[in-house]
């Protein structure tokens, strides 16, 4: 199966509030038509969406009966979310930058003797 390909007895599923639905395949098409489609009501501005594709009986042929149930999420976005994240980040950068610099050493080490052992075998 393609990436673009959904079976014929799929349609489409959407949850609001960043609840989840049963993982699926979904086309890019799919998406780019949600995004799309969100544009034109304003209830989805803050919300989280989950889109899949689910079996005949359970969905929707298109996005607009289930866009117009959309909830606004009612979770609250912890403020300190971001500076933990920016924190973490930073730490991470001095992890990785650490962990460059070993290598970059061992890495100039290994040469240093390769070139000098070639040497030595040419003199």
């Amino acid at each position: 199966m393609g990436k673009d390909d959904i079976p014929h007895n799929k349609v489409l599923a959407l949850a609001d509030n960043g609840q989840d639905l049963k993982v699926t395949a979904v086309t890019h098409a799919q998406i780019s038509d949600l995004c799309c489609d969100c544009l034109d009501y304003s209830n989805t501005a803050k919300s989280t969406l989950t889109a899949m594709n689910v079996e005949e009986g359970s969905g929707e042929e298109s996005y607009a009966p289930l866009l117009a149930k959309v909830k606004s999420d009612s979770r609250e976005f912890p403020s300190t979310l971001l500076e933990e994240h920016k924190r973490a980040a930073r730490k991470g950068a001095i992890i990785l930058g650490s962990f460059l610099a070993v290598f970059a050493g061992i890495s100039i080490a290994v040469l240093q003797k390769v070139v000098a052992f070639v040497m030595g075998i040419f003199q």
